[in-house]
């Protein structure tokens, strides 16, 4: 949801937006998203043991952190259109820290992999690939749908993603 919600946000931008643009914008999310939970997997193999006791818990605090932020952010935007800030899609160091912003998350999964000594190799391929598509479709939509669209999306975006960390609790807890 954070890369539709930012891609959504990039094709709502007034800014002329070429092909070349928006494959850039597209794949540096994606293998940003796809990277993520490798790092996580990588180091979550070292200390997954240690964690297993409360990765549940770090999991829903990223996750509500991310989707607190970003609940947050479209109800500023939402009242305050005027404080719009303009996306610098052409600039390599905003979409690197775009990148990362919208794929921490995706951290805390390698993690888990790594807890249940899961392959990261086929998920890794498969979040890569739609969140390409996902990325796409999103400056489409965001495109046809205009500005007005972007702070719904990243309202329920952030809604989401509380809601996936409050049921890694429930689910914890309920197994334990």
């Amino acid at each position: 949801m954070d890369t539709v919600s930012v891609s959504v946000a990039a094709g709502c931008s007034k800014q002329p937006l070429k092909i070349g643009t928006i494959l850039r914008f597209a794949l540096v999310l994606a293998v940003m998203q796809g990277g993520m939970p490798v790092l996580g997997w990588f180091l979550g193999e070292h200390v997954a043991d240690l964690l297993s006791h409360i990765d549940h818990w770090i999991a829903f605090g990223l996750l509500t952190w991310i989707g607190g932020k970003m609940v947050y952010d479209g109800i500023i935007e939402y009242h305050h259109p005027h404080k719009k800030k303009s996306l610098r899609l052409n600039s390599y160091k905003f979409l690197f820290t775009l990148g990362i912003a919208t794929s921490i998350d995706a951290f805390a999964v390698g993690f888990t992999f790594a807890a249940l000594h899961q392959t990261i190799w086929l998920p890794v391929f498969i979040i890569t690939l739609t969140t390409l598509a996902f990325a796409l479709l999103g400056i489409f939509v965001g495109r046809k749908i205009g500005n007005h669209f972007q702070n719904y999306a990243e309202i329920v975006g952030g809604l989401l993603l509380i809601g996936i960390g409050i049921k890694i609790v429930i689910e914890h807890l309920s197994i334990h």
